[in-house]
């Protein structure tokens, strides 16, 4: 690769993608893809992604192929031991015999050189932020001054490779397995394919951005009480608990409030693949979540989301085209802040096996665990003023 020069991708056939993870990342990466499949259809474009995420590409018709690294399972089986290195020099000597002609590493970290590095294309490039020697390995391309987003940022190394990039494409295959298999879901829980509902998503990457499950807990019952609308709540296995501690709360709520016309809330966690919950996503009025991978799913297919931020700047990070819906108070805090440690860590409600908010949402419990203190500054009434928002200018819409 000559220094200073660029690839004619017209001249060239067989392309690689590597976006290993996080689901949101790959989520944002989609639209590269997009673009070099509309400007230059003869490319056969694959895709390098890690096993979580990637059911965001798999099916995706922009690519001719998608690779998935084994890589929890590699860690499973101890890095140390001698049948999974061979299966991982295995690997790497696949990716060689694929004769790419172009690498665009698009997660630019040590882990994703090592799979350039594997490949041995003539041609390697990455996006404008590579890190831990990613940058020895593959040529990082610039970002625009007007470029903010991540979706931008991955779009400028189109840009950069001369595809006029203008608009943003997020081709997420969803099979009818998966959107018959929530319709039969819901309906066993009392939610019939004509009820309106919403997704709710308690989760983030750590405990400092998550937003307090005692409050998610009366954002539901509220939805029920304003909008007559059942909540519909989501997961991971692991997150499945405050789900279950969420449904109580609220469920109780119900009873006091005597809401017997609004089916009560259920509790998915850990229930759906990353296909089955794009399909719930794609079929719910409106996706409440934190600063988390269903969020940029949401946003991608288009459903209306209410995203409750906290540290993560939402200008670089927030659901795409949705800049307006996203609740946050960076204001009590530093602006630039963007650690995953709250140094001025408030105190708010986790789920089961801890002691429940007072009648008071917004009162603190000195028992619970720690959040970051502009998350704890957002209240109910804010979340809710956003989704009366959204769900105004929905019906305006339909």
């Amino acid at each position: 690769m000559t220094a200073g020069s660029l690839p004619d991708l017209r001249k060239l056939r067989r392309v690689l993608i590597i976006r290993l993870s996080a689901i949101g990342d790959v989520i944002h990466a989609l639209p590269l893809a997009s673009a070099l499949r509309d400007a230059h259809p003869h490319l056969e474009i694959t895709w390098l992604v890690e096993e979580i995420p990637a059911d965001v590409v798999l099916g995706n018709p922009d690519l001719n192929r998608v690779i998935v690294v084994p890589r929890a399972r590699w860690k499973r089986g101890r890095f140390h031991s001698p049948a999974v290195w061979r299966e991982i020099i295995g690997f790497l000597g696949s990716l060689r015999h694929e004769r790419f002609d172009l690498t665009i590493d698009l997660q630019g970290y040590a882990k994703s050189a090592t799979y350039v590095l594997a490949a041995g294309s003539p041609w390697r490039v990455g996006w404008w932020r590579m890190r831990d020697g990613s940058n020895l390995v593959s040529r990082p391309l610039p970002r625009r001054v007007q470029s903010v987003h991540r979706v931008d940022w991955f779009l400028d190394v189109a840009r950069a490779l001369g595809v006029n990039a203008i608009h943003a494409r997020f081709p997420i295959h969803i099979p009818d397995a998966a959107r018959l298999r929530m319709r039969a879901m819901l309906a066993g829980c009392g939610i019939s394919e004509l009820q309106r509902f919403v997704v709710i998503n308690q989760a983030a990457g750590n405990p400092p951005r998550r937003w307090s499950v005692a409050r998610f807990a009366a954002l539901v019952s509220q939805l029920a009480v304003r909008y007559r609308l059942p909540s519909v709540l989501v997961g991971t296995t692991p997150e499945a608990e405050d789900c279950e501690w969420i449904v109580r709360q609220a469920s109780r709520d119900f009873e006091s409030n005597d809401i017997t016309d609004v089916p009560a809330p259920v509790n998915l966690a850990g229930a759906t693949s990353l296909k089955e919950l794009a399909a719930l996503l794609d079929t719910s009025v409106l996706h409440v979540s934190g600063d988390t991978g269903s969020t940029h799913l949401a946003a991608a297919l288009q459903t209306p989301v209410v995203a409750i931020y906290g540290s993560t700047d939402p200008a670089h990070a927030g659901p795409w085209g949705q800049a307006e819906n996203v609740v946050a108070r960076r204001d009590v805090c530093s602006p630039d802040c963007t650690t995953r440690q709250c140094t001025f860590a408030a105190r708010s409600a986790v789920g089961h096996g801890r002691r429940a908010l007072p009648p008071s949402v917004d009162g603190l419990d000195e028992n619970d665990s720690p959040s970051a203190r502009c998350l704890d500054a957002i209240t109910v009434e804010d979340v809710l003023v956003a989704v009366d928002r959204v769900l105004a200018m929905r019906r305006t819409i339909v």
